[in-house]
């Protein structure tokens, strides 16, 4: 992988800030302890290191990470000036277990056990007193730790007001419910659907196993799946108002479930095996388009899913953002600048990797890309990012929503370009105004951010009710009137990829 990027290096104006700010406290012990010069990429501390001091970072930035199974390096922290180090391991004697690594220069104090224990012998009330402050700086840790709702599990559950959901088991359906004119309505056109499903899942079976093709029933069971996709918007109506709706959707679900279930697409936006339907495995099949499903109606089912107006989009907002990287970046290269770009909720970081394909200065890209799922990351490193560039490349692995509630703290120097293209569509107002205002506060003046969010079209119901791959949908001025209270105010340009699915608000840091 290149070298990772100095996210978090600072400027000699911002080190002069963090020194006048240290304490009187940390003055007096600071004299007593060596403080150390450390280059880019320097090792600080690596797993399994003694434990017989800890730090405190003078000036600059230091990278926790760790190097998983696969070889994928995962930042898990960016420690900027002011803040300890090392302290736990050395109270409690246990081994590390993270590279800690100086980004850009920087000057840290060491405490060992030498100066420890002279402070204490020498200075015995600032000792206390000092440890006292490590006391209350170590709690502090121990609280935000103790607030997360990690793993994945969590980050899906905290994503959306409206929770990831599946239809429960058949139940016996209620009698005024079989009694009414949509019951009938709907039952009837659902029997014919799954009869011809059935028929050509038989036809279609034989045919495989002959070895042969029939795209007569290959073009019919397309011509069904259309028109069953059509019926979804008849039956909304025809349910509308009868109380019965849950239950009436769960019917329809239930008669198509033995057939749906064939395609990869379907069964993973169902099931959701990660806690949400969105997750980079899905993104790689929508991005590859290659139908996949068990028996040639798997993959029939398969192809439809990925044709629908939701899968295109995604693909389409590959393009749209790759090339607004290419823009942008652009712009900040012809001036012979840097451009530090971040990727939120990246997921594989397809359009990031598209970008650097085409990208001729690509050695003045930084990009820190930032996902709670780590085998996200992983797969970003070992089958996306496997071509000669000589942009820098950050994986993070960090809960985007404590980022946007201020509840993680990193040292990031201030960013070009903020991006996220599949993140919003699950998040309430709150938390989306919370997301452009952490944004803001991390954009450089001139700074771009782009937030993507699905909006209201025909074809949402396959997604919503049949798969329960449940979104919030937003209009144009729903998102303008996200933006209006927040720092961007009405400065909003609103974008779309050419199925005008997915939209994208634009906002530029004044």
């Amino acid at each position: 992988m290149p070298n990772q990027p100095p996210f978090g290096s600072t400027s000699p104006e911002s080190q002069a800030a963090e020194l006048s700010a240290i304490t009187p406290l940390l003055e007096r012990v600071l004299r007593l302890a060596p403080v150390h010069s450390f280059k880019a990429g320097e090792p600080i501390l690596a797993p399994g290191a003694a434990t017989d001091a800890f730090y405190y970072l003078v000036t600059g930035t230091v990278e926790v990470s760790y190097t998983d199974p696969y070889a994928t390096r995962i930042t898990v922290a960016l420690i900027g000036a002011g803040e300890f180090f090392g302290e736990i391991g050395f109270f409690d004697g246990e081994s590390r277990v993270r590279d800690i690594q100086a980004v850009g220069e920087a000057r840290i104090g060491i405490f060992d056990t030498r100066v420890m224990e002279s402070l204490r012998a020498e200075h015995p009330h600032l000792y206390m007193d000092f440890i006292v402050l490590l006391t209350q700086k170590i709690c502090g840790k121990f609280r935000r730790i103790a607030g997360e709702r990690e793993p994945i599990a969590g980050y899906a559950e905290s994503l959306s007001t409206r929770h990831a959901s599946r239809y429960t088991e058949s139940k016996p359906l209620p009698a005024p419910l079989v009694r009414s004119s949509q019951w009938h309505s709907i039952s009837s056109r659902m029997e014919e659907f799954k009869s011809e499903l059935f028929n050509l899942s038989h036809r279609l079976q034989k045919v495989e196993g002959e070895g042969s093709q029939d795209p007569a029933s290959e073009a019919r069971c397309h011509a069904v799946l259309g028109q069953l996709n059509g019926a979804l918007g008849e039956f909304e109506q025809t349910m509308q108002g009868s109380g019965y709706e849950e239950v009436l959707w769960g019917y329809v679900f239930k008669e198509i479930f033995p057939y749906f279930m064939r395609s990869r697409f379907a069964e993973r936006a169902y099931f959701k095996p990660k806690g949400y339907a969105g997750d980079f495995l899905m993104m790689e099949h929508i991005y590859a388009d290659i139908p996949k499903g068990e028996g040639k109606l798997g993959e029939l089912i398969d192809q439809f899913c990925l044709q629908r107006p939701g899968a295109l989009a995604i693909r389409g907002r590959r393009v749209l953002l790759k090339n607004q990287l290419m823009r942008l970046s652009g712009a900040i290269a012809a001036r012979g600048g840097i451009t530090r770009i971040m990727n939120l909720a990246c997921g594989p970081n397809r359009e990031l990797f598209d970008f650097l394909t085409e990208c001729e200065y690509s050695e003045s890209i930084e990009a820190l890309c930032v996902d709670i799922d780590s085998e996200a990351l992983q797969y970003t490193n070992q089958y996306v990012n496997i071509f000669p560039h000589r942009a820098s490349i950050r994986l993070m692995s960090e809960n985007v929503i404590k980022w946007s509630l201020g509840r993680a703290r990193h040292h990031i120097e201030p960013l070009d370009i903020i991006y996220s293209a599949g993140l919003c569509d699950y998040l309430d107002p709150r938390l989306f105004r919370a997301l452009i205002t952490q944004c803001h506060r991390h954009l450089k003046p001139g700074g771009t951010l782009l937030l993507g969010n699905f909006t209201f079209y025909p074809d949402s119901l396959f997604l919503d009710k049949l798969l329960k791959w449940e979104l919030i949908y937003r209009t144009e001025e729903d998102l303008r009137e996200l933006f209006a209270p927040t720092p961007f105010g009405d400065r909003v340009t609103i974008i779309a990829e050419r199925e005008n699915v997915n939209l994208f608000a634009m906002a530029t840091k004044e």
